[in-house]
């Protein structure tokens, strides 16, 4: 299922919040407001929490660069609305009317800016940023279309933008952002997608209850990367070549109860792969057992929109405990990254770079130098010395001639799976 990267959170709070009868929006396309399933929520800052959300983001920080303190972000004032969307709100909760019933209240949603000023009274050089993260509890049912609903998209959604504009931070995106959202320990996560890079997702510590619910922190440390973009529709293959380029941090993570995570597999309860990389959309990760492979497979322009090769970039956290359950390998061993790459369109081979690390209690596999427009990635972990630096050839399905006749006539077709035209046979 092709999905544009998205984002995470938990459910169970709203039991306590919403009434007992099914209320339904009035919006065909929309959230269906029933028992325990409220709409999508903007996340924003717990100090500005009015609708007493029961998840809220603690803080928000930036490192500008490796080995520098972080910088503390302070919330401008500004708030940026949702949009029009009756999908997606700040919060809900049962309001008791004149005659004694309830409905659900629930107001628009807002985002929030942030600013991050230094102890010498400057701001950091990123400037404010944008956070219009939100999240959606487990059986809320979302829909696309009137006939097109989910009710499996437990996810928080973690975006982040300057506010100086698309172009911003063209030249320095080598900063990172730390933000730590509250979050109930009933939501545990099983997969991080997105487009970034140095990503992280860890559970921090664990805090005071709320509304009688334990509650418990996720740390996201992430980095924006540049992404060719161009309009795709219809599910079918990206353009040739982008049409812009952004330059944005965005991550998605998904709950257990999330569809998407069953993708991995029998291992995927024990949640926590990550994958993130500079592609406009990717297939969500799929294992393989019988390749023991996790497969992923990125989507996007084979060119920038100045012409030049598109080239990728892929990064896969694999927890400990993931990786002896896939390949019953304990991280403590010696053990080695393998990426294969292959192409359906037929594309030249070119050469990848295999990066394969042990980082704290994942093991960490940076793939750079593929082109698109639409790699297969099948990601392995074996036993064996580890190599700093891998090149790897990266393989593509063969084409093959066939001859075709038509009486005297012969044509030659070349493809992938060739087959004769109307008219012709195969000449053997």
């Amino acid at each position: 299922m092709l999905k544009i990267w998205r984002v995470l959170i938990s459910t169970i709070f709203l039991l306590a919040l919403l009434p007992t009868s099914a209320i339904y929006a009035a919006s065909e396309q929309g959230p269906k407001l029933v028992s325990g399933a409220p709409v999508r929520h903007t996340l924003v800052s717990c100090a500005t929490n009015t609708a007493e959300a029961l998840t809220c983001i603690e803080s928000v920080a930036v490192i500008e660069k490796p080995g520098d303190k972080p910088i503390m972000g302070k919330l401008t004032g500004r708030k940026i609305p949702s949009g029009n969307d009756s999908r997606i709100g700040d919060s809900e909760r049962p309001v008791l009317l004149a005659n004694g019933a309830t409905e659900i209240s629930v107001t628009p949603g807002n985002y929030e800016e942030w600013t991050f000023p230094k102890a010498d009274g400057t701001s950091s050089k990123i400037g404010d940023v944008i956070i219009a993260s939100e999240f959606q509890p487990y059986k809320a049912t979302w829909c696309w279309t009137a006939d097109q609903c989910s009710s499996n998209r437990e996810e928080y959604t973690l975006p982040i933008q300057s506010s100086q504009g698309p172009d911003a931070w063209k030249d320095n995106n080598d900063f990172v952002f730390v933000v730590t959202i509250r979050a109930p320990q009933t939501f545990e996560f099983g997969e991080v997608s997105g487009s970034a890079k140095n990503a992280s997702v860890v559970y921090g510590k664990d805090l005071p209850d709320f509304t009688g619910v334990a509650m418990r922190q996720i740390v996201a440390t992430f980095s924006p990367i540049a992404t060719a973009r161009g309009v795709q529709s219809g599910g079918g293959a990206p353009p040739e070549r982008a049409t812009f380029t952004t330059y944005n941090a965005n991550l998605w993570i998904y709950g257990l109860n999330n569809d998407i995570t069953k993708f991995l597999g029998p291992c995927a309860k024990l949640g926590g792969v990550q994958v993130v990389s500079n592609a406009m959309h990717s297939v969500d990760p799929v294992w393989d057992p019988a390749t023991e492979t996790i497969k992923v497979r990125l989507e996007t322009p084979h060119l920038k929109p100045d012409g030049e090769l598109n080239l990728g970039y892929l990064e896969v956290r694999i927890p400990r405990k993931s990786a002896i359950c896939m390949w019953g390998l304990d991280l403590d061993g010696s053990i080695k990254a393998s990426v294969s790459i292959t192409y359906d369109d037929g594309s030249a081979p070119s050469v990848a770079t295999v990066i394969g690390k042990r980082v704290e209690n994942d093991y960490l596999i940076i793939t750079s130098g593929f082109h698109f427009s639409s790699p297969n990635l099948a990601i392995k972990i074996t036993q064996g010395a580890p190599a700093p630096e891998t090149k790897v050839e990266v393989v593509a399905k063969k084409k093959m001639t066939i001859s075709c006749a038509k009486g005297k006539t012969v044509k030659k077709v070349t493809g992938l799976s060739p087959v004769c035209p109307k008219g012709y046979f195969l000449k053997n």
